[in-house]
């Protein structure tokens, strides 16, 4: 009997010192976790946040470039369309106003040439 209360103690040590082992190496995976955490993960998360930073401001300066462009390449297309209005579509009456009456005068000439 005294042997197996022996054995029951030494089974029980050994599952103690096992248990406090596993404890100090779970302490020791914390510790090197934090470190590796604060040495490598903050750094490239303040570099990404640094990245991020220079890209949304690199994004507004292209709108307002791009919005500038638009409004000026507006303001040429409009300046254009009264330039070509103005030179182009009224000679154009002109010219085919001046056509119509040659026409019509055509006409009556002939009509009166072919009642003589």
């Amino acid at each position: 009997m005294e042997t197996s209360v022996l054995l029951i103690a030494i089974f029980t040590g050994v599952i103690a010192l096992s248990s406090v082992a596993l404890l100090g190496a779970l302490a020791y995976l914390a510790v090197f976790a934090k470190k590796l955490i604060d040495t490598s993960v903050k750094p490239a998360m303040a570099s990404v946040n640094s990245l991020v930073d220079k890209v949304e401001d690199s994004t507004e300066r292209i709108m307002d470039v791009s919005e500038d462009t638009v409004r000026k390449v507006s303001g040429a297309v409009k300046a254009t369309t009264h330039v070509v209005q103005d030179s182009v579509t009224s000679p154009l009456i002109s010219f085919s106003s001046l056509l119509a009456g040659i026409s019509k005068a055509m006409e009556a000439w002939r009509r009166a040439s072919a009642k003589s």
